[in-house]
């Protein structure tokens, strides 16, 4: 491995996935989470992954699994950096197939294993999918695996505890405090403002804030910057102007959190959304 090297593209018929592909050497991802649930494979090298809950390294061959909104950090375990190909799939997949596997809808959201785990049969499968979705195969072929790749991962590895809910409920003050922070993006956002919002005292709310969502409230507005602009690339306003509506400094601000996060770089992004197909 050389340089860090990242390729990102989206498939339309795989409910629109987020396919990403990239060799790190020299990357550390700070403390994050995505809308969508992170599927992985590590081809080569290693990387040391930490969720709120668990931490692991994995190797070559290791499966990751990141839930949807679930915080985790992670950075390179090997001297030769790791080798990975990732997919981020909306959990309303994940969701249905369950349904149809007979899990009452009562039992909320599955919640899986994270962040690693040894299971080679899935990490073929996931692998063989990566493949096809650069391949142009048909669409019947690509979604039937992803769809058996869900089901085995709902029998195999997920999360079977009845107080997990417990864990994740969230106090109405902090989702006020969410709120604020999507809504003023843009804003030179004050922790007394953010305090007023979620009507607490600056300390209650930093407290309840990170017990709950797993970051502090700059990490959840930076967070919600990127997802901004992850909406934003999918039209033609240009990278300066991106930045500026989702709050940053200017454009190399934005390129150099954004790629910090998410592992390729806005341009990388808009090329993927541009695409319309498996390929960018």
């Amino acid at each position: 491995m050389g340089q860090n090297q990242v390729k990102v593209w989206r498939v339309a018929d795989l409910h629109d996935a987020e396919m990403l592909k990239g060799d790190y050497v020299h990357h550390v991802y700070p403390w994050h989470a995505h809308a969508e649930m992170s599927l992985g494979l590590v081809i080569d090298g290693a990387v040391h992954l930490r969720t709120r809950s668990r931490e692991g390294v994995a190797k070559s061959g290791s499966f990751v699994l990141i839930n949807a909104e679930e915080p985790h950090q992670g950075v390179s375990a090997s001297s030769r950096g790791w080798r990975c190909r990732t997919i981020h799939i909306t959990p309303d997949i994940v969701d249905e197939v369950a349904r149809d596997l007979g899990r009452p809808a009562a039992a909320g959201r599955p919640i899986f294993a994270s962040p690693t785990f040894e299971d080679a049969e899935l990490a073929t499968d996931l692998l063989q999918l990566h493949y096809e979705s650069e391949s142009g195969l048909a669409p019947l072929r690509r979604q039937t695996k992803l769809l058996a790749l869900i089901g085995k991962l709902l029998a195999r590895h997920a999360h079977t505890s009845c107080d997990y809910s417990l864990k994740i409920r969230e106090p109405s003050a902090v989702r006020r405090a969410r709120i604020y922070l999507e809504e003023n993006l843009t804003d030179k956002v004050t922790l007394d403002a953010l305090a007023s919002a979620a009507e607490l005292t600056p300390f209650r709310l930093l407290r309840a804030f990170q017990r709950s969502v797993g970051m502090t409230p700059h990490a959840y507005q930076i967070q919600a910057r990127i997802r901004s602009v992850r909406c934003l690339l999918a039209g033609n306003t240009a990278l300066a102007e991106v930045a500026v509506a989702a709050g940053f400094a200017d454009q190399a601000h934005l390129t150099r959190v954004f790629s910090s996060v998410m592992g390729a770089t806005p341009g990388q992004y808009r090329a993927a959304f541009a695409s319309g197909s498996a390929r960018i």
